[in-house]
């Protein structure tokens, strides 16, 4: 009796698989890898309804929209590639059909096939669409190591700077993409699973490109003008290492900011001030201001009785309505004969 089913299951599900497919996958998401295909079928008219799930029947259609690769896999393993927009069809050994054009011709091998697998179906195809379109706006903040150096000062130091921005990539191996980063992969992978790991490998390589770029020294007026150049250098590197390694490409780079540590700043703008006060004339213009400074700080302090800066002696205000005072060449006021303070005597 088990013959018996497993024939009779094996012939009604050939015939049943004899139906051609068509195979589509609407717009995939931005933040999507891999999505996968479903057969368009149209219950009230069509009549393939009674097909084994997980079978493409041979010349069946994939078809593939523009931003779009499809794939076949074939119990875990890619039996087929379409990149190019339009209808595609596929050709399979494993699911013969009488509507490819070769007759019936296998019909029999599928039967006995089955019977020797219970009467049912032997193989797994499903359907995979890769996103092709460009991967935008995945963030990067890195902090890398950077050479300072200024010739007129003499400066040789070694510091840190922060780089932050954007950047977007694609996939331009769809095969060593699919093989290594999707694989296993039956239904829909998102970027954010992968996102993590890329994110890290981008900052090594903007940490290597960015020492490598200012190893010979640079100012932090000069980092902004190297924006462009080290981006090139970040995507030139990151697309050798990924296309080989997992099938990505970085389509472009963009810095929005890039800036020297506080710490490293400062030093570098005292070692500039200390060149700077080497000149007598600069000197002498920096001891000129600091004075105007402190005397017009000094006039605006009201709560002090006496200030007294350098060649310059402040006497003390005298109180309101003052009893026969006199004011000493010592800057103390005295209502006696003689000062109080230095001991000279009240002029005449």
């Amino acid at each position: 009796m088990g013959i018996i089913k497993a024939t009779v299951g094996a012939v009604g599900g050939v015939l049943g698989d004899q139906w051609l497919e068509m195979y589509y996958c609407d717009s995939i998401p931005q933040g999507t890898l891999i999505q996968r295909g479903y057969q368009r079928v149209n219950p009230e008219r069509s009549s393939n309804t009674h097909g084994a799930d997980g079978l493409i029947s041979d010349g069946s259609l994939i078809v593939v929209n523009e931003g779009q690769c499809a794939f076949v896999v074939e119990s875990g393993k890619v039996v087929a590639c379409f990149d190019r927009p339009g209808e595609n069809v596929f050709h399979s050994n494993r699911s013969p059909s009488i509507f490819s054009g070769r007759g019936l011709k296998g019909f029999g091998e599928s039967v006995i096939e089955r019977i020797g697998f219970g009467g049912d179906v032997a193989v797994r195809q499903i359907v995979l669409y890769l996103n092709m379109k460009e991967l935008m706006n995945i963030p990067f903040d890195v902090t890398c190591p950077i050479h300072l150096s200024e010739q007129e000062t003499g400066l040789s130091m070694d510091g840190q700077a922060s780089l932050s921005g954007v950047f977007s990539m694609r996939i331009a191996n769809p095969t060593a993409f699919y093989e290594r980063v999707c694989r296993g992969a039956n239904n829909t992978l998102s970027l954010s699973a992968v996102r993590p790991q890329l994110q890290a490998e981008f900052a090594q390589a903007a940490m290597q490109g960015t020492a490598k770029l200012c190893a010979d020294g640079v100012s932090p007026s000069q980092l902004p003008a190297k924006t462009e150049e080290l981006c090139q250098a970040i995507q030139d590197v990151m697309t050798e290492k990924w296309i080989s390694l997992r099938g990505f490409a970085v389509n472009s780079v963009a810095i929005m900011s890039i800036r020297v540590s506080e710490r490293d700043k400062q030093l570098y703008n005292d070692v500039q001030r200390d060149k700077m006060l080497r000149d007598p004339t600069m000197a002498a213009a920096t001891l000129v201001g600091a004075q105007a400074a402190a005397m017009e700080t000094a006039a605006k302090n009201t709560a002090s009785p006496r200030v007294i800066l350098t060649g310059y002696v402040a006497p003390t205000p005298p109180p309101a309505n003052p009893p026969k005072l006199w004011c000493c060449s010592c800057g103390k006021w005295c209502s006696t004969p003689f000062c109080e303070h230095c001991g000279a005597k009240r002029p005449e």
